[in-house]
C-alpha cells in the first residue's frame, strides 16, 4: 500500500473518531442511543430497517440461493419480500408516538 492509501486511510479513522466523538456527547439516555431520542423520523427509521434487514439476507444468502436453487422465476419472492419488508418498517416499526 502506498502512502496515498495509508493517508486514505488515516484521514478515514480519523473523520469516524470525530463523528463518534461528537454523537457520545450528543447521547444523553439509552433512548438517544437506541432510538436517536425518538427524532429521527420516518424515513430514516424504514432505512436503518432496511438497511439492516437487506444486509442480513445477502449475508444469509437468501436471494441467491432461491435463484441457484429453484431458477429465476423465483425471484419475484424476493422483490416482493424487498418492498413488504420496507412498507412494514414505516407503517409499523416507524409509526409515531401516542
Amino acid at each position: 500500500m502506498g502512502t496515498t492509501g495509508m493517508a486514505i486511510i488515516i484521514a478515514y479513522v480519523v473523520v469516524m473518531l470525530g463523528i463518534g466523538y461528537w454523537a457520545m456527547r450528543k447521547t444523553k439516555s439509552v433512548g438517544d442511543f437506541f432510538l436517536g431520542g425518538r427524532q429521527i423520523g420516518p424515513w430514516m427509521s424504514a432505512f436503518a430497517y432496511g438497511t439492516t434487514y437487506f444486509s442480513a439476507v445477502l449475508f444469509i444468502g437468501y436471494a441467491g440461493k432461491l435463484g441457484w436453487g429453484f431458477g429465476l422465476h423465483t425471484m419475484w419472492i424476493v422483490v416482493g419480500n424487498a418492498f413488504i419488508g420496507t412498507l412494514a418498517a414505516w407503517w409499523i416499526l416507524a409509526a409515531p408516538d401516542p
